[in-house]
């Protein structure tokens, strides 16, 4: 037997009982440390499902109806639910800082989804200027919906409403080049005719 192995013949057994004799005295420290851990432990789980659990009373309200205010903060489904109340509305106004909080989150379907009900309502609105012939603010509402439908499909290449709905947005700019010149002229078409040659508008819910 060399003299390493008789070294650590003899080592083995002491090491042992000081390990024993170190639980020995940490024993008491982590009986009362258990109960403690567990506790907290309860709690985060509790706090967690009763945020679950706000959030889905939240989203469930937003979609009957109901007016929620939706902070920057809030979870990925929750600022969805907000923007699609928003954008059901017609209030185009205070989605852009939801959907930017939304993108933080790195939820891509999420946000494709959220920027295609913001271009929803903007081509909605632009149809609502055209058929009242008015076209200067119908020009740039039309921009801004095809370069959110754009950003929606960058997020989700698949999107196929997405897809259809920027087509209709780049037909009114092909069928209206007044579009392009922004010389206020007042649309020749009457608005019954705007719709000729149009496949179809906005498709489903935001």
């Amino acid at each position: 037997m060399t003299v390493l192995a008789l070294a650590a013949g003899r080592t083995g057994p002491a090491l042992r009982a000081r390990l024993a004799q170190a639980l020995r005295r940490g024993r008491p420290r982590l009986l009362v440390a258990l109960p403690i851990l567990l506790l907290l432990a309860t709690l985060g789980f509790g706090v967690a499902a009763w945020r679950v659990g706000r959030d889905n009373a939240a989203i469930a309200a937003l979609q009957a109806g109901r007016d929620v205010p939706v902070g920057t903060d809030a979870s990925a489904p929750l600022l969805l639910a907000r923007i699609q109340y928003l954008a059901r509305r017609g209030q185009p106004e205070g989605i852009e800082p939801l959907v930017d909080a939304l993108a933080r989150t790195g939820d891509t379907d999420r946000v494709a989804r959220a920027r295609y009900a913001l271009a929803n309502t903007r081509l909605r609105q632009a149809f609502s200027h055209l058929e009242r012939s008015d076209l200067d603010p119908a020009g740039p509402l039309i921009t801004l919906a095809r370069q959110d439908y754009r950003r929606a499909l960058q997020n989700n290449p698949d999107f196929w409403d997405a897809k259809f709905n920027l087509d209709v947005a780049s037909r009114l700019v092909r069928d209206f080049p007044e579009f392009d010149r922004k010389t206020g002229d007042e649309l020749k078409a009457e608005p019954k005719q705007i719709w000729t040659d149009i496949p179809g508008q906005p498709r489903g819910e935001p």
